[in-house]
């Protein structure tokens, strides 16, 4: 086994291919880590969430750790991982949101009745926040096989 680093090519595969993210947010001395759906649109992380925590922190202070990693069809021991920094912010404008929201509910046609149930829910009740990451670096590497 062995690592290597992504080409640039990779990375993408890699963001076009995964749904979650987990971004790692800070401000005013708390941190927080959190999973998310996203889907990579125009060279930015892109989704949906609810209002709350780390949108508050988000607002707070915009630069963002995230990280992407590739393991659901390979288990534990062959992974790829990609891992960056950028800018958090809210998209308000519903023509511009909608193309990413389009794209990232597509990408859900897997799920369970009642996550989507769960999820409409959700946003019924708290309200939909449009987010987009606009990564500043990004790198990669695999684990696998030589």
């Amino acid at each position: 086994m062995t690592y290597r680093e992504l080409s640039p090519d990779e990375v993408e595969l890699v963001l076009e291919k995964e749904r979650v993210v987990r971004i790692s947010f800070s401000a005013e001395g708390e941190s927080y880590v959190v999973p998310v759906f996203f889907t990579w649109h125009e060279g930015a992380l892109c989704g949906l969430t609810t209002p709350g925590r780390k949108t508050r922190m988000g607002e707070r202070n915009p630069a963002v750790g995230f990280q992407v990693d590739s393991t659901a069809t390979t288990g534990p021991w062959e992974w790829a991982s990609v891992v960056g920094q950028g800018m958090f912010a809210q998209v308000p404008d519903p023509m511009e949101s909608g193309l990413f929201a389009a794209k990232l509910w597509s990408r859900m046609g897997d799920a369970p009745d009642w996550a989507g149930a769960m999820l409409r829910a959700r946003f019924d009740e708290l309200g939909v926040y449009p987010w987009r990451i606009i990564p500043a670096t990004m790198l990669g590497r695999a684990h696998g096989r030589e």
